[in-house]
């Protein structure tokens, strides 16, 4: 199963442009995996439907981030 990070509605004449943008953040997100020691190909996905391109990430890695300790710090 999926965790959907990101997801765009496809409007006519904008396709590729969505398909780049979603190309990108599946870029980051296998950087991301990479960066904390998972595997891109098993865990970040690109679906395309008729209506609507996701991006998603695996429940492995969902949860990794949910329960490694620390806390988000904003400066």
């Amino acid at each position: 199963m999926w965790i959907w990070v990101a997801r765009w509605l496809k409007r006519s004449g904008q396709e590729e442009e969505l398909r780049r943008a979603a190309g990108q953040v599946r870029k980051h997100w296998e950087d991301v995996c990479l960066d904390v020691g998972f595997d891109p190909a098993k865990n970040v996905t690109m679906a395309e439907s008729d209506a609507e391109i996701r991006v998603g990430i695996s429940e492995a890695l969902d949860t990794n981030f949910r329960e490694e300790p620390g806390t988000w710090r904003y400066y």
